[in-house]
């Protein structure tokens, strides 16, 4: 009886590994399954908005991911920052950063933090501070008519 007992056990342990490491997958090809849309490129760099990623609200958030064409400082080569938008203000600031090793999200997570940024403000305005070739107003103006 102790027996069945254990192989019981050990067979609900394994569903559960099953599980978890299938979430674990799929939670990595996430960026893969993303619905990415090219917005802008500046320099070596492209920026790309996952059209599915993209909130209703007012106040949007959206997945923007950087692609550079060679490695970065510390081994990075793609970079996927969610940013919170307010399309009434016409700014945005970032949420959150996850830096990897590959293109396209992928490979190893290098870097990642959560802090909300300042807010920047893409509409040419007194006192804003992006300059007029940075890609955020293409990215603002992209998300914002979805």
């Amino acid at each position: 009886m102790t027996a069945l007992r254990d192989e019981t056990r050990y067979a609900g342990d394994t569903g559960l590994l099953r599980t978890v490491l299938s979430t674990v997958m799929m939670l990595a090809a996430a960026s893969a399954w993303a619905d990415w849309v090219k917005v802008v490129e500046v320099g070596d760099t492209v920026y790309d908005v996952d059209s599915a990623s993209i909130g209703k609200a007012v106040s949007r958030r959206a997945s923007v991911l950087y692609e550079y064409a060679k490695q970065e400082s510390g081994g990075v080569r793609s970079r996927l920052v969610t940013y919170e938008i307010d399309c009434s203000g016409e700014r945005l600031r970032s949420l959150s950063v996850t830096e990897y090793s590959e293109p396209m999200a992928q490979g190893k997570s290098v870097n990642s933090w959560e802090s909300e940024s300042v807010w920047l403000y893409a509409a040419p305005k007194t006192g804003s501070h992006i300059p007029a070739r940075a890609p955020y107003r293409q990215i603002v103006r992209f998300v914002c008519t979805r």
